[in-house]
């Protein structure tokens, strides 16, 4: 009930004293020049209008500035200098964002790439020709996530092993 006459509760005593004042002083005026009116009328009318300022003024907006708001975009430049890593970067950020799409993105087919090419270049290996011997030089878990499907994007923690396992290939 307190939220419902919310805009009511900021009229105040005094104003209305001045409306009714105002209005014996308008009726008297018109009294003076031969002009009839009901006091109670004037008195209601000029109530009613101090309660419509009341309202109208309650609408009003505040004058408190809001909070900033706070965005951050995957397009802002990273601290780090070299471009491809900012380019992984926002591939990794677009990945987590979005739920089930991992897949997908060019992030899980990038880091298949990079794994199966250093395979290929260091060891003689590939991903698809000799997957026991990958299975045995990668481990299961990472060799899991190269070969089949990931729907979500691994955890900023497993992402770190899955990348180092690369890195020691």
């Amino acid at each position: 009930m307190k939220d419902f006459l919310a805009p009511f509760g900021r009229l105040k005593l005094w104003p209305a004293v001045g409306a009714v004042a105002l209005a014996v002083v308008f009726w008297g005026a018109a009294r003076l020049s031969g002009v009839d009116f009901a006091i109670w009328q004037l008195v209601l009318l000029s109530l009613a209008a101090l309660l419509a300022n009341s309202v109208v003024n309650g609408m009003r907006a505040d004058h408190e500035k809001a909070p900033p708001i706070v965005t951050t975009t995957v397009n802002e430049p990273s601290w780090r200098p070299f471009t491809e890593v900012n380019r992984w970067e926002d591939r990794l950020i677009f990945a987590e964002a979005k739920p089930g799409r991992f897949e997908g993105t060019n992030a899980k087919q990038q880091l298949v790439e990079v794994a199966s090419e250093r395979l290929r270049l260091r060891r003689g290996l590939s991903l698809t020709a000799q997957p026991d011997q990958c299975r045995a030089l990668l481990g299961d878990p990472l060799f899991l996530f190269l070969t089949q499907p990931a729907p979500d994007c691994p955890t900023p923690r497993q992402l770190g092993e899955y990348l180092h396992a690369i890195e020691e290939i």
